[in-house]
Order: C-alpha cells, then sequence, then structure tokens
C-alpha cells in the first residue's frame, strides 16, 4: 500500500510537470491590453501607447493615428498589411513585425472595445480648407473623377464597419499622410487601388483640405467592434 500511495504521489508530479498551463492570452482583452501597455515582450516589440496611447487617442503632434473605436476587423487588418508590406508604415512594421495572430486578435480586440474622447490637434482647423474639404467631402469632385468621400467612409466620417474605417475626428497630420502614402508611397492595401486612384487625382490643396474638414468633426461614439 505505502508502494502504491509513493507511486501514485510521484506519478502525479511527472503528469503535473506536463500539463499545460493557461496560454498567457485566452482572455484577449487582458493580453490586448498588456500588448497595449508593454508589448509582446519580443525584442523589438514596442508598447502600442508609446504612439497611440493606452485609450487609443493617438498623438497628433507626430501623425500617430487614433484607433480608440475601429473595428476588430479593420484594426487587425491593418496590422497584417503592414506585416506584408502592403501598407506603407516603416515605423510600425518594425513594431508588429514580430506580432503573431493571438497577438494581432487581442490588440485588435482591446482597441476596438474602448472609446476615448478626442485628442487636439496640434493648431485649430482653417475655416477656408474645412469648407473646401466637406464639398469634397460630401459630394465629391466629378469632373476629376472624385466620388464624396462619406460614400465608403459613411455619413458624416463616421465608417462603415467592418472594414471602412471611420476619419472623422482623426487628427490631420495623419490623414495627410495617408492620402500622400496612397498618391505617392506605395500604401496598396485599398481595395481595386480605390484610394490610390482618388489620391493621385486630388491636387495638394485639397488634400489638405479633405484632411482638415474630417479632422475638425468629433469621432463616433460607437463602433462595429
Amino acid at each position: 500500500m505505502k508502494t502504491l500511495f509513493i507511486g501514485l504521489f510521484f506519478g502525479s508530479l511527472f503528469l503535473g510537470a506536463f500539463t499545460p498551463l493557461p496560454a498567457q492570452g485566452d482572455d484577449l482583452m487582458a493580453w490586448g491590453k498588456h500588448i497595449a501597455e508593454a508589448g509582446n515582450g519580443d525584442p523589438g516589440n514596442t508598447a502600442c501607447m508609446e504612439c497611440h496611447r493606452l485609450r487609443g487617442g493617438g498623438m497628433p503632434s507626430i501623425g500617430a493615428p487614433r484607433i480608440a473605436g475601429q473595428t476588430r476587423q479593420y484594426i487587425a487588418r491593418e496590422i497584417r498589411e503592414v506585416q506584408k508590406g502592403k501598407r506603407y508604415g516603416p515605423v510600425m512594421a518594425g513594431v508588429v513585425e514580430n506580432l503573431n495572430e493571438h497577438d494581432i486578435e487581442a490588440v485588435a480586440m482591446y482597441y476596438s472595445h474602448i472609446h476615448t474622447p478626442k485628442v487636439r490637434d496640434v493648431s485649430p482647423p482653417s475655416p477656408e480648407r474645412v469648407a473646401i474639404g466637406k464639398i469634397i467631402a460630401l459630394r465629391g469632385l466629378w469632373k476629376k473623377n472624385i466620388p464624396a468621400c462619406v460614400q465608403c467612409h459613411g455619413v458624416n466620417g463616421s465608417g462603415v464597419p467592418p472594414l471602412f474605417p471611420y476619419i472623422a475626428g482623426q487628427n490631420r497630420t495623419y490623414l495627410m499622410r495617408q492620402l500622400i502614402a496612397y498618391a505617392f508611397l506605395e500604401r496598396k492595401d485599398d481595395p481595386q487601388g480605390l484610394m490610390r486612384g482618388i489620391a493621385r487625382r486630388l491636387s495638394a490643396g485639397e488634400r489638405k483640405a479633405v484632411a482638415e474638414y474630417f479632422s475638425s468633426l468629433n469621432p463616433p461614439r460607437e463602433n462595429g467592434r
């Protein structure tokens, strides 16, 4: 009996040593917040909050975008597109290079479920540029074969979930950089090259006006998650 007990005791220790522990990211929200705060622990990976802030409001001073409340599908897709080199993002490329699929889904879930007030741009919007941008956003420039921005990005730029992001309340430096990236810097994650064509047909002043208009708006309160 004593021998049997000792055998069972050491047998349980042996089995316990090989019992898999719960995966670190089983709770996607908790793991996503951890990545946002501290990265995933792999060399080269940086906390998302260093640019996007913990609550996802972004940093207008450096053109880091607001990502709070974007849909989970959109955030995850854009991270993958940066990894593939389809989305121009020289800073982001190094940060997301070693995120695995679980990390991507976790951080996308975290940021898609949080809300934060709009972070003010570095300077007030220009009323003149806002007025020009509003015309392009709501009506388009049909002589240039440019449709209204809201046809894809929703009423007042509030987005069309899951894959068309909201752009209302986004900082203007980021919006300008993306229009330039579509036009000149090989950002090519847009379906059928739609954004690339539009961005190239807009003049420099028109791109600036569109960015100014959407940045002057408030971000949507709800999201598609």
